[in-house]
């Protein structure tokens, strides 16, 4: 068994590069995953490609139920880990199992049937719309293994451990790879089946990873030891605390589908809504190449929740303020560094996936005003791993309905229909509510912690 960190005494710039690497590194493999899905469909056609771009709202849903509970059972399990009752730790890693087989049967069921509506409402029709709904269909039937290769790390994650979330991404992105082109084209018995072939092999690498996952926390831990089939049945008061600590986050991650629903409802208009298919493609390869620049703000997002939640859980509020003030540090030097990467190399990753002049075109657009708010996205990330590790999940869940739908819907609407700045309009509106939402949390972070005698932007 490797030797675990020491989150409430070690020195926190160490422990903070210790654990945002790997996960950062993991992130990497997790979105070149989805790198290579955009890939092998822009050699299908742009349609492809504009049919899995408008199935982001889905798969968020998925996503926000994995990422939420992961998120709330992390911030649990820490807490219970910094207060030494290693009981209650156990505990919420098996109950978070079966919290996650829940969530997953109830999302595939709402999936299932919202789907349709919502791609008809994205002007999807014909092949366009057909793409779509087979890739959906897979992704939402095999859904419960995209939850279960990540939440039961939420146990490994509260004491430090992110290597092992990281590798989770590596493992599928290899498998996804080699299935890809497999499941696309066909080979000997193995028919070619195109776009539903890409999400087969989403689904059969994240089964694989999945199995990986529970080896992993088997032998990392005690988690697992001496566990009977009855300790992993859902326990009320277990459950409730979980669904307390995941439902804010996940609800993050829903408004952020809801954000990407809002964005692509609106580009779906330009050029006009029957060829807003090349629109749609050149936002889809474009935010996957964003993805890439802001890797280093997630694993920073997975290491200001671990250092929050077991120093929180340990009274030492110091090391609390500490560690998000260095992990806001690291988090803006390299942004800015990487908005420049994003503004001048925007023209070069576009070409790296299509040849279509105009998808091009677009996508730098894109990419050229994403440069400008890729530094306060640190700021977001690591401002939501600290309320959640806090314990104070809620105040996450106002910043991110008001950035994702309210005030996306506002400034979209002024911005590209009223002043007719169309597809520009959306990009400069996202640049405008990035900022927005930074300084407003910003001022609620500050206002709460001074509540708690926590004063983070003065040191004491």
């Amino acid at each position: 068994m490797q030797k675990k960190l020491d989150l409430v005494n070690d020195p926190i710039p160490r422990l903070i590069i210790k654990m945002a690497i790997p996960v950062s590194v993991g992130f990497f493999f997790h979105t070149m995953f989805n790198v290579v899905d955009t890939y092998f469909a822009s050699q299908i056609n742009s349609v492809a490609v504009a049919a899995i771009t408008i199935t982001f709202p889905i798969f968020f849903m998925i996503i926000a139920i994995s990422s939420g509970t992961r998120t709330g059972a992390t911030a649990l399990i820490a807490n219970a880990e910094g207060a030494n009752n290693k009981v209650l730790a156990k505990e919420y890693a098996i109950q978070t199992i079966s919290f996650s087989i829940i969530a997953a049967i109830i999302i595939m069921i709402i999936g299932l049937i919202s789907a349709p509506y919502l791609f008809k409402i994205l002007h999807a029709e014909g092949k366009y719309f057909n793409f779509a709904i087979q890739y959906t269909n897979i992704l939402l039937y095999g859904c419960l293994f995209i939850i279960l290769d990540s939440t039961p790390t939420a146990g490994l994650n509260a004491v430090g451990d992110t290597k092992t979330y990281g590798r989770v991404f590596i493992i599928g992105f290899f498998v996804n790879l080699i299935l890809d082109p497999l499941f696309i084209y066909g080979y000997g018995p193995i028919p070619p089946m195109g776009v539903k072939g890409i999400a087969y092999a989403t689904i059969f690498a994240e089964f694989i990873a999945t199995i990986y996952v529970f080896y992993r926390v088997k032998k990392m831990t005690s988690y697992f030891d001496n566990v009977v089939l009855n300790d992993f049945l859902p326990k009320f008061k277990s459950q409730y605390e979980i669904a307390k600590q995941a439902f804010p986050a996940s609800i993050n991650m829903f408004a952020v589908g809801a954000g990407f629903f809002i964005i692509t409802f609106f580009v779906s208009f330009y050029p006009t809504p029957e060829t807003s298919d090349v629109s749609i493609a050149a936002y889809g390869i474009a935010i996957r190449i964003e993805q890439i620049i802001l890797l280093p703000a997630i694993g920073l997002n997975f290491a200001c929740l671990a250092l929050t939640g077991q120093n929180y859980g340990a009274l030492k509020f110091n090391r609390v303020r500490d560690g998000y003030l260095v992990s806001m540090k690291y988090g803006l030097t390299i942004l800015f560094f990487g908005g420049l990467i994003l503004y001048f190399g925007a023209g070069l990753f576009m070409s790296l996936f299509t040849t279509d002049e105009e998808v091009i075109k677009i996508g730098i657009e894109y990419l050229q005003i994403a440069a400008f708010f890729t530094p306060i996205i640190a700021i977001l990330n690591i401002s939501i791993a600290l309320m959640q590790g806090l314990k104070r999940p809620g105040f996450t869940v106002l910043i991110s309905i008001f950035k994702e739908v309210i005030a996306a819907v506002i400034i979209f609407y002024i911005l590209s229909f009223y002043f007719n700045f169309q597809l520009k309009g959306i990009w400069s509106s996202i640049l405008i509510i990035n900022y927005l939402s930074v300084f407003i949390f910003l001022f609620i972070v500050n206002y709460r912690m001074k509540s708690l005698g926590i004063k983070f932007f003065k040191h004491q």
